[in-house]
C-alpha cells in the first residue's frame, strides 16, 4: 500500500513544530526502528552488559568492604578493562545508533513507501557510511579532547596552580563551542559530498544560527529520553545495589547464585537496549533541527522550486 503523504524534512518550523514532527516521524516507524535496532544493537548490547555488571560489581563491593587505601586491590586490572569494553561498547553502539537511524531517515526521504516493509538491504550502504563518518567525527572529538587534557595538565604541573585561572576557561569554552558543533553529525552525513573540515565549518554556522532554538530542542528531548533511561535501569540498578548489600549483611552468597546473575544479566541488557532506543529521540530531533537550521540560513526548499520553476 503506498504512502498518501510524506513528513517534509527541508523546512522552518517553530519550537512546537519540531517537537510534533519528531514524534510524528516516531510514531509512524517505531516498528522499524525498533526492529532494526535491535538486530544491530542487541549483540553490541550483549558484550557491554557483561561487562557492565563486572565493572558495577566490583566497584560496589570495592566500596562496601574495603578499609584499606586502595580500595579495588588486585581487582584494579579487571575493573579498567571492564570499564574499557564498556565504553568501547557504548562508543561502537552510539555510532551505530546514530549510522542506523540517519540511514533509514534517508531512506525515508526517497523509497515510495518510506519505511513500510523496509527490509536492511534498503539501507545497508546508507548505514555503512554513516556509520564510518560518525566514527570520523568521534575519533576526532576524542582527539580533540585528549589533546586539550594534555595542554591543561602540562600547564598545572609546569606553571602553578594559579594555571587554573587559564585552564578552567579554556574547558568552559571548549564545551560551550560543542553545542553549536553537535550539528556537526547531520551535516557531514546527509551532505554527502562535503569534506570532513567543510562540515565542521558548516556546522558552526547552522548552529549558531539557531543555536537557541536547538538548545530547547535538545534539553526538552533529553529530558524525555532520560525518563525512559530511568524506567530501564532502575530494575537493574536496584538489584544489583539490594543484592549487594543483602550479601554483605547475611553473609549468603545470593549475589554469587546462578539466579541472580541470570536476573541481573537479563535487568542489564534491558538496560542497555532501553539507553540505545531512548538516544533515538536526540537523534531524530538533532536531524530535523538540521534541516529547520539549513533551510531558514540556505533556503534549499525555495533555491529548488526556483531552478524547478520551467518544469512547473
Amino acid at each position: 500500500m503506498k504512502r498518501t503523504s510524506r513528513i517534509e524534512f527541508y523546512r522552518q518550523r517553530t519550537f512546537s513544530e519540531k517537537l510534533n514532527t519528531v514524534f510524528e516521524f516516531i510514531r509512524e516507524n517505531w516498528k522499524p526502528l525498533l526492529k532494526y535496532s535491535f538486530y544491530l544493537i542487541m549483540p553490541i548490547c550483549l558484550v557491554q552488559t557483561f561487562a557492565m555488571n563486572s565493572f558495577f560489581s566490583i566497584y560496589i563491593d570495592a566500596v562496601m568492604t574495603s578499609t584499606g587505601r586502595n580500595p579495588f586491590g588486585h581487582s584494579m586490572i579487571s575493573f579498567l578493562t571492564n570499564y574499557g569494553v564498556m565504553m568501547f561498547c557504548i562508543l561502537t553502539g552510539s555510532t551505530v545508533m546514530s549510522g542506523m537511524v540517519y540511514a533509514m531517515m534517508q531512506t525515508y526521504a526517497t523509497r515510495e513507501n518510506g519505511l513500510q516493509d523496509i527490509t536492511l538491504n534498503d539501507f545497508k550502504e546508507r548505514l555503512v557510511k554513516n556509520t564510518g563518518r560518525c566514527l570520523r567525527i568521534v575519533f576526532a572529538l576524542l582527539f580533540v579532547y585528549i589533546l586539550l587534557v594534555l595542554i591543561m595538565a602540562f600547564l598545572a604541573i609546569t606553571v602553578s596552580t594559579a594555571s587554573l585561572i587559564i585552564t578552567i576557561p579554556l574547558l568552559i569554552i571548549f564545551i560551550i563551542c560543542l553545542v553549536p558543533l553537535m550539528m556537526i553529525v547531520p551535516v557531514y552525513i546527509f551532505e554527502r559530498d562535503i569534506i570532513f573540515f567543510d562540515a565542521i565549518k558548516k556546522a558552526w554556522k547552522l548552529g549558531t544560527a539557531t543555536l537557541g532554538g536547538m538548545l530547547g530542542l535538545m534539553i526538552v528531548l533529553n529530558i524525555i529520553a532520560s525518563v525512559i533511561q530511568t524506567i530501564t535501569m532502575l530494575p537493574w540498578y536496584l538489584t544489583l545495589i539490594f543484592g549487594t548489600i543483602f550479601s554483605i549483611s547475611s553473609e549468603s552468597m545470593i549475589a554469587q547464585s546462578v539466579i541472580f546473575k541470570f536476573a541481573i544479566y537479563i535487568l542489564g541488557l534491558i538496560q542497555s537496549y532501553g539507553m540505545y532506543v531512548s538516544s533515538i529521540i536526540g537523534i531524530i530531533g538533532l536531524a530535523f533541527q538540521y534541516f529547520h537550521a539549513r533551510e531558514k540560513v540556505e533556503g534549499i526548499t525555495i533555491e529548488s522550486n526556483i531552478s524547478n520553476f520551467n518544469n512547473l
